[in-house]
């Protein structure tokens, strides 16, 4: 089929060649002899020089945009009801295990433990003069001077001071526990990532005020196309930048994603790598992936790769060139990723400007 085709492409060009000669020196009365060189000058084949891939083993990554996100967070809230009186940390700010955040209507709560603190003094002092009044009833009854009713209500108001004074006693400990909540401080190390208060603004028990993105570590997630799926197998980590800083993190695989999303053909892998300060939640990353398998890859030169619509080769078939369709990948130092279409042991023409499909050609040298 191939030889067929190159005779037919070979009879056009000479009926367009002998139009052309014909009409380019008829006029001028020329040779036919010098007519029958220009033509046999024209449809000579072109020399062409054929190269073989370059068979490389590595190992297949791919370029991935994700971003940062925080290990784990927490809600923070208030436990007691207040207005707000200070707002002591911004999103982004580092914090320690205890390290104050927010401050909630200390001075109604320092006034409220000063009522505790005062209310059980009064009811040590009622206990005490109880105590006395009923050391004295003792000695009374002891001799029988008093009658035992006397004694039964001396022992009774003992016993009432002594419970308010138990009372006060709770009273004053929930009073300091509410003056130190209203300090409202971190429950463990990390960095804030939402701020949702105000100073001046009611805090409610229970709402949240702060976000805290806890721990040294962080998530870095990014979508990996389905077709790279397979490649993943025995993967245990990978490697990221952050902005266009050149320092290259290593994150530890912590979670695949199951399943492929219909909408985007893509799935979900996070990784998780320890915080070395340059990285803030919401942060992008440039993540690569690295295949644990290595693959032979097959490279050509830009320069045997045609410039049309489909990523084309050319190659010599019966002395003419043809076309094949390939799938090209990575560009690196002039040379092109050849993904499928060719085989190792195939060859192509090396510079293909100026050919097309059919013309004639004599191989000159072979790589």
């Amino acid at each position: 089929m191939h030889l067929t085709t190159h005779r037919v492409f070979t009879a056009l060009v000479l009926t367009v060649a002998l139009t052309a000669l014909a009409g380019c020196h008829g006029s001028n009365g020329d040779d036919p002899q010098a007519v029958a060189e220009d033509l046999e000058k024209a449809m000579a084949p072109r020399e062409v020089s054929l190269v073989s891939p370059e068979v490389r083993e590595e190992q297949p990554s791919v370029q991935l945009v994700g971003d940062i996100r925080p290990f784990d967070t927490v809600q923070i809230s208030s436990e007691v009801g207040g207005r707000v009186d200070r707002v002591l940390v911004e999103v982004g700010d580092r914090v320690r295990n205890g390290s104050p955040m927010v401050e909630v209507d200390r001075a109604t709560f320092k006034i409220l433990l000063d009522q505790a603190d005062a209310n059980l003094a009064a009811a040590a002092a009622d206990l005490a003069l109880a105590a006395k009044e009923l050391e004295r009833k003792q000695d009374l009854r002891s001799d029988e001077t008093i009658p035992q009713s006397d004694l039964d209500r001396a022992q009774s108001s003992h016993d009432l001071a002594a419970a308010r004074k138990a009372a006060a006693a709770a009273s004053l400990a929930l009073a300091e526990r509410n003056y130190e909540r209203s300090i409202i401080r971190a429950p463990s190390a990390g960095a804030i990532t939402q701020r949702m208060v105000a100073a001046g603004q009611w805090a409610d028990v229970g709402a949240s005020l702060l976000e805290l993105a806890v721990g040294n570590k962080v998530k870095v997630a990014a979508r990996v196309p389905a077709a790279w799926a397979p490649e993943l197998a025995g993967l245990d980590s990978f490697t990221f930048t952050i902005g266009t800083s050149p320092t290259i993190h290593t994150a530890e695989i912590y979670s695949v994603q199951p399943v492929v999303e219909l909408a985007s053909r893509s799935f979900e892998i996070v990784g998780t790598a320890v915080n070395d300060g340059s990285m803030k939640p919401g942060m992008f990353a440039n993540v690569t992936l690295t295949s644990p398998t290595a693959h032979n890859s097959l490279w050509i030169p830009a320069t045997a790769i045609s410039t049309s619509d489909l990523s084309q080769v050319m190659m010599v078939e019966d002395g003419a060139v043809a076309y094949r369709k390939v799938r090209i990948g990575r560009r690196v130092d002039g040379l092109v990723e050849i993904v499928d279409g060719l085989e190792m042991d195939e060859r192509v023409i090396s510079d293909v400007a100026g050919l097309s499909r059919g013309i004639p050609v004599n191989v000159v040298e072979a790589s």
